[in-house]
């Protein structure tokens, strides 16, 4: 796994941030006529959901070098069983593949 992988992760989080700030903010907009109080509680929530993203987002960093650096290290310890456990999945992976062709292929 490469190093931008682990920079990378936090775009990921932002779409869908995006996507919930400015239905929280649509929400805040429509409810001023009705109370101060409702505006000021989604304006609330919408921080407070912006806050756990970002914080998700970086631990999911943390988590992704942590994973990264574990793997290189045992590949690089054991770079033969390392390289035998890729064919392997490869294979499982070609199998999957051919079996679920061979699937779609018999069921038309």
């Amino acid at each position: 796994m490469s190093k931008s992988v682990t920079y990378e992760t936090p775009d990921y989080v932002e779409p869908a941030l995006d996507a919930v700030a400015r239905s929280l903010r649509e929400a805040a907009e429509l409810t001023k006529g009705l109370s101060e109080d409702a505006s000021a509680v989604l304006a609330s929530a919408a921080a407070d959901v912006a806050r756990m993203v970002e914080k998700q987002g970086k631990q999911a960093v943390r988590a992704t070098r942590s994973v990264t650096r574990q793997a290189s290290k045992k590949v690089r310890r054991h770079p033969i069983a390392s390289i035998a456990a890729a064919l392997a999945a490869t294979a499982t992976v070609i199998g999957l593949i051919s079996a679920r062709r061979n699937h779609r292929n018999a069921a038309s």
